[in-house]
């Protein structure tokens, strides 16, 4: 089975011939991986082959999503959301202008993602955020929470232009060729999600059902944090995948039992302890865990508990990819 059918067959809740892995890797550790790899440099494909992963994304996040809010750019040319919002009343929403994809040389990064990884057999999914986060950042916490609380013709006027804005991108990019969507909006602390269930059900939801139902194409879901709450919700969208089911804050087994014959699970080995502080030997028994537990009857995609962080130890990542393939055959019977 090649690392696309593997993939795929997870997404629809099969069981494929080993458990698949795939994670989005920050710059730093990626390359302290290639190198300890035996390598200088990898293209996105060659890393995905070389660490074992089954499916690579591209994820051009500022083309993809702009954001109305101040930043910082670090000594390492990461830029970091300040959570100053620009928006702060209606004459605002004028500054938000997106980019027209159907225009220009705008996709010409995500059409040769898919040229050049295209015949690798792994499976190809692009990065989009639908429009919770972008959001809020553009809003700042304050005058979200003043909005949310009061009127909230400016939390719409956002909300529906991304929504809008969403919606005529994703034919674009199903047209090019990827394999599958990743929607990624974080709405939830370590504790449940960012604010009320009752505005997430009654105000975004309604209008990311408008995105959700043009997506013809697999799609995923990641938010960090405790969605337990707001589960049920969610699902009401008709994601084929949730990640990362973020440990502690979710129990990865109870949402197994309760939900995993409705929507495959991706993630959750633990980035608290296990990858940036445990040793080779427990990196191994985590993932061993989770593969009996998770794995059996399909369903599960291994990964981390958000992404393959700086903080992450090298050779524990090395070594959750191979307890991915050693663990990972079915059926599981261990």
């Amino acid at each position: 089975m090649t690392p696309k059918e593997r993939f795929m067959k997870a997404l629809n809740l099969e069981e494929p011939d080993q458990v698949p892995f795939a994670d989005w890797v920050d710059k730093e550790i990626r390359q302290k991986l290639v190198e300890a790899m035996g390598a200088d440099r990898m293209d996105e494909g060659e890393f995905g082959e070389a660490i074992g992963f089954d499916a690579i994304g591209y994820q051009d996040i500022y083309a993809l999503s702009p954001v109305c809010d101040e930043t910082m750019t670090d000594e390492k040319g990461n830029v970091h959301y300040m959570a100053k919002g620009l928006i702060r009343s209606e004459k605002d929403l004028q500054m938000m202008v997106f980019p027209d994809l159907a225009q220009g040389n705008l996709l010409d990064g995500a059409k040769r993602f898919v040229d050049n990884y295209g015949k690798k057999d792994l499976a190809l999914y692009c990065g989009i955020r639908p429009g919770i986060q972008p959001t809020y950042l553009s809003l700042g916490w304050m005058t979200f929470a003043e909005s949310s609380m009061g009127d909230q013709k400016l939390i719409e006027g956002i909300y529906d232009r991304y929504i809008e804005w969403n919606c005529r991108n994703v034919e674009l990019l199903e047209a090019i060729g990827f394999d599958f969507f990743f929607l990624y909006d974080d709405i939830a602390y370590k504790k449940g999600p960012m604010f009320s269930p009752v505005f997430l059900r009654e105000f975004f939801i309604p209008r990311f059902k408008l995105l959700a139902d043009k997506i013809s194409i697999p799609w995923a879901y990641h938010s960090d944090g405790d969605l337990s709450t707001i589960f049920d919700n969610l699902l009401g969208l008709g994601m084929n995948c949730i990640n990362p089911i973020e440990p502690p804050s979710m129990d990865i087994e109870k949402v197994k039992e309760k939900y995993g014959h409705r929507v495959a699970l991706w993630g959750n080995i633990d980035l608290i302890h296990t990858l940036p502080h445990g040793t080779v030997e427990e990196v191994e028994q985590e993932v061993k865990e989770r593969i009996k537990k998770i794995g059996k009857g399909g369903g599960f995609i291994l990964g981390t508990a958000n992404s393959i962080t700086d903080f992450c130890k090298v050779e524990n990542i090395l070594a959750m990819s191979k307890a991915v393939k050693k663990y990972g055959k079915y059926p599981i019977s261990f």
